[in-house]
């Protein structure tokens, strides 16, 4: 998936036909705008302020307390984008916006506008990722509660569309009561396995600092009656005895293929014999593959977030392998299209 520039009038297809588009302009500033809009107006209240009824623009400035000429220019932004819609003089949400940039939304997203705040200042150190090749640890570095909770609500709104995969295509034995979900967050993934696996319960091994907002996030998700936290670290702890099932989702990419290694071995010890380790992640492509915007840009904000990458599918079946676990099997879903899902079990 990838933005393209698209002409809204004739002079402006003429003008790209012909080659007098000056397009690093329009590939910066106007996406830069665009994002930067869809997040002042979740910060500042104006799409929950609509959500009821359309309201002109003095109105909705007063009640939000916003410049009102600033205002305006923002609404047609939104408007442009998509978001909005003019009728008479009054502003009120698009479709798109009340699927997914209001509370409730079927694909709420505010989270993410929330969480993009920090990932703008991550992609500040871009230039230096590339004369050094040292990236960020953001799990380390973050320390505010509500950077965690707006992280972790972020990656609740992206899991919502992948839960229903995992809860089909994982397996899960007979009788199964234990999934260890490692670096889970807010633990849906490991909720919607257990919810069609029962009597499986989930329990999310996570680090400290992000305990209190996982636990809210599994609350409000109404799943804390099959998930449980507890404080863990991946990097270095053991992870228990007895384990059905072991979930890594959207982990591995934020480690090195050493300690990758290092976690499946330690995965290996924890699960009882025929346990399933299923790991869920971007997968790079072979090289050579034509570059696609989504995954190589998934691959290089992960390099600059975590100091790591993307892994193949050939990469998870070599580890797997080496740590001693019996042939992977690994399924892709039109749904998710970045992602494959690939799943092992301990023999013994």
């Amino acid at each position: 998936m990838r933005h393209k520039i698209v002409p809204e009038s004739l002079a402006e297809r003429l003008a790209l036909w012909i080659g007098k588009v000056p397009l690093p302009l329009v590939d910066t500033i106007f996406p830069l705008v665009k994002a930067r809009s869809l997040m002042a107006a979740e910060r500042l209240g104006v799409f929950e302020a609509l959500r009821e009824e359309p309201l002109p623009p003095a109105v909705l400035a007063s009640r939000l307390s916003l410049d009102e000429g600033s205002l305006r220019l923002l609404l047609r932004v939104l408007s442009a984008s998509g978001y909005l819609v003019e009728r008479g003089g009054r502003w009120q949400l698009a479709p798109v916006a009340r699927r997914t940039v209001i509370r409730g939304g079927t694909l709420e997203s505010f989270g993410y506008l929330r969480f993009n705040y920090a990932q703008w200042g991550f992609l500040e150190h871009l230039e230096e990722l590339l004369r050094t090749g040292r990236g960020l640890d953001i799990h380390g570095s973050m320390k505010d509660i509500q950077d965690w909770e707006n992280y972790q609500r972020a990656m609740l709104e992206m899991a919502r569309s992948h839960a229903p995969i995992l809860a089909r295509h994982v397996p899960v034995r007979p009788g199964a009561s234990l999934l260890v979900d490692l670096a889970g967050s807010h633990g849906l993934l490991g909720a919607a396995i257990c919810r069609r696996h029962p009597p499986l319960r989930s329990r999310v091994l996570e680090l400290p600092v992000a305990l209190e907002p996982a636990r809210r996030l599994a609350h409000e998700e109404r799943i804390d009656d099959v998930v449980e936290h507890a404080p863990g670290d991946l990097r270095r702890d053991e992870l228990g005895s007895g384990t059905d099932v072991i979930l890594l989702a959207n982990i591995l990419h934020h480690l090195s293929p050493e300690e990758n290694l290092d976690l499946l071995r330690r995965a290996r010890r924890a699960l009882v014999p025929g346990g399933t380790l299923a790991i869920w992640d971007i997968e790079r492509r072979p090289e050579g593959a034509p570059a696609e915007l989504g995954r190589d840009a998934s691959a290089l904000f992960f390099r600059l977030t975590s100091a790591s990458r993307c892994f193949s599918a050939a990469d998870f079946r070599e580890w797997l392998s080496a740590t001693g676990f019996a042939p992977a099997r690994s399924f892709r879903s039109p749904v998710a299209p970045l992602h494959l899902l690939i799943h092992a079990s301990r023999s013994d």
